[in-house]
């Protein structure tokens, strides 16, 4: 199973059930878009009723 991870504020925050990416649940938006994700300067992340704006290196996928 893969998980999600962001680095929000300077904590890595799973976001895997939680967050979105682009509009998108986290791990769809791994899954079908991981490829295009550093075209962007920057990915909106939307986690805890708040919208984040990170650099796509600021996304970790962990696989368990």
């Amino acid at each position: 199973m893969k998980r999600v991870y962001a680095n929000l504020l300077g904590n890595w925050t799973d976001i895997t059930d939680a967050g979105k990416i682009h509009g998108s649940d986290a791990a769809i938006y791994i899954k079908e878009e991981l490829q295009d994700m550093f075209k962007y300067d920057y990915v909106n992340v939307e986690y805890g009723g708040k919208n984040y704006r990170i650099h796509p290196s600021d996304i970790q996928i962990v696989t368990e």
